[in-house]
């Protein structure tokens, strides 16, 4: 079937979801065939209310419209709680963008979260064959897909579809990721830890895996540079999502022969 991603709010009273409002979706023009695995769909909120959402691969092949910002996928979107577009975002004014775009050149943006301390946005993004990153996102920055990657394609090539999309481009034009994850472990969601279980983990962020199996903890400085990491957990399952609880332990959703587990 065709689909895209699409954002819905309501509110669940006496155990039911009631009053459900649609506030984000492009519309049925752009929906793909493009399976929802790589589609993102990720959700945070900064400080100041307005919601930020990830679209992944959706066009007819890897590279088709994410480096371009008529296209709504391939991108970080920001909108307000209701789904108007601030008149803030950084292509607001330009002609035939898509106004709620905040960054662009994604593949897989599979994690997504403000970090409520330094006031910044940040996701994790999957690439082919190594590539997956963590990256800062800064407001109508380039993340470089299909265009540049620190990894390959899955037959060994380099990533460069530049010549397929008839462009070219300046390396410093695009913003690197602040950890590079090669060779891929299949980056999924993360946190930034700040609970009261693990006192010496504030402020890191905790980053998961599919392929790899494994739970990441990355330290950075307060300049949100890479300074170090460790696997905190290795083979355990695919993990697709973690989240800190109320009592400061951290839970993990996992995928498992048996059913998804927590």
């Amino acid at each position: 079937p065709r689909s895209f991603n699409r954002v819905v709010r309501g509110r669940i009273r006496e155990g039911q979801w009631v009053d459900e409002q649609e506030i984000w979706y492009p519309g049925p023009d752009y929906n793909s065939f493009v399976p929802d695995v790589v589609a993102g769909g990720r959700l945070a909120f900064d400080d100041a209310g307005y919601l930020y959402l990830s679209v992944g691969l959706k066009g007819k092949s890897n590279f088709d419209g994410v480096q371009d910002l008529a296209m709504p996928w391939g991108k970080i979107h920001r909108i307000t709680d209701d789904g108007k577009t601030p008149a803030d975002n950084p292509f607001v004014d330009q002609p035939g963008a898509y106004p709620t775009i905040w960054t662009y050149g994604h593949r897989t943006p599979q994690g997504l979260e403000f970090n409520h301390t330094s006031q910044t946005l940040w996701g994790t993004e999957m690439g082919p064959r190594g590539g997956d990153e963590l990256n800062l996102l800064k407001p109508g920055k380039n993340y470089g897909w299909p265009l540049y990657s620190l990894g390959l394609n899955y037959d060994g090539s380099s990533i460069n579809y530049a010549q397929w999309l008839d462009t070219t481009f300046e390396l410093n034009d695009i913003e690197q990721p602040v950890v590079d994850f090669t060779p891929a472990p299949a980056v999924s969601s993360f946190i930034f830890y700040d609970g009261e279980q693990f006192p010496h983990w504030q402020g890191n962020a905790l980053v998961t895996s599919l392929k790899g199996s494994e739970l990441y903890r990355v330290i950075l400085d307060e300049n949100n540079r890479f300074v170090d990491w460790e696997v905190l957990v290795r083979q355990l399952a695919r993990i697709r999502d973690i989240e800190t609880g109320p009592d400061g332990n951290i839970y993990l959703l996992l995928e498992h022969k048996s059913g998804g587990q927590i």
